[in-house]
């Protein structure tokens, strides 16, 4: 089916993303073995505040590769976090919860240098501004459009919480619900498990955190603020994760 969506003017049903390359960064290319799904974590179908949709791969050893992206409503309007395209099925159903959140989206947010994935896709067809971690300056192929730190305020009001960890450009992302409380999107910081949450762990990037350590003591920092109002912790990639989100943040930090 052919549509002019918010991401592409294109036959969405011939596009999707498929892994690539050496650190995991996605381009676009035909991929029938890949599989989305859409679904909403805060809101109803008729008033979606937040979802996650995710594009799923086999692996070799049997196990399955997700990618996740996110959509928040906002009062900016609709952002993105690490968008990236999904299969035509997904896409219809994504494009009627994004017009529902308000239509075009206010911005696309990277949690790290590492996930420019179809941002630029969506800059190109709708102007939708691509915003990247300031710590990661360097490391992009393409050009995002604003480089934000810790003292930006982020489209949605989302806060920026820059970390030690994998990448260079690792970046939490706050975002405090209407009722008080806030979810995390961890971008490859911590990556959510079925029943635990984990860390992605040292790099060979050279600015990577030496240990899980390491990058424990950076993340416990910058989550303190946050720590007894964390609803949810949303991640990149694995999972997800339905356990007790303080239980699990209690084992990851604090050992």
């Amino acid at each position: 089916r052919c549509s002019r969506d918010w991401s592409s003017d294109v036959c969405s049903s011939d596009l999707t993303v498929t892994p690539s390359g050496p650190m995991g960064r996605g381009t676009m290319a035909s991929d029938p073995a890949g599989t989305g799904s859409v679904d909403i974590l805060v809101g109803t179908a008729g008033y979606p505040r937040l979802l996650r949709w995710t594009m799923s791969w086999p692996r070799e050893d049997g196990g399955v590769r997700r990618w996740h992206s996110y959509a928040l409503t906002t009062s900016d309007g609709p952002v993105l976090i690490d968008p990236v395209m999904p299969d035509g099925k997904t896409m219809s159903h994504l494009e009627g919860h994004i017009e529902q959140m308000g239509g075009y989206p206010a911005a696309s947010i990277l949690t790290n240098d590492m996930h420019e994935r179809s941002a630029y896709l969506a800059r190109t067809q709708y102007s939708v501004p691509v915003w990247a971690p300031k710590s990661g300056e360097g490391e992009y192929e393409g050009k995002p459009d604003r480089l934000y730190g810790a003292e930006d305020r982020l489209p949605g009001g989302i806060t920026p919480l820059p970390v030690h960890a994998a990448f260079a450009g690792d970046t939490l992302l706050a975002w405090t619900m209407p009722d008080g409380r806030v979810v995390i999107f961890a971008g490859d910081v911590i990556m959510e498990r079925p029943d635990h949450l984990a860390f992605h762990g040292p790099s060979a990037h050279p600015k990577s955190a030496a240990s899980d350590a390491d990058i424990a003591a950076s993340v416990k920092v910058a989550l303190d603020p946050y720590r007894d109002r964390i609803a949810m912790v949303l991640s990149a990639h694995g999972g997800p994760f339905t356990g007790d989100v303080a239980a699990a943040l209690r084992s990851l930090l604090d050992g």
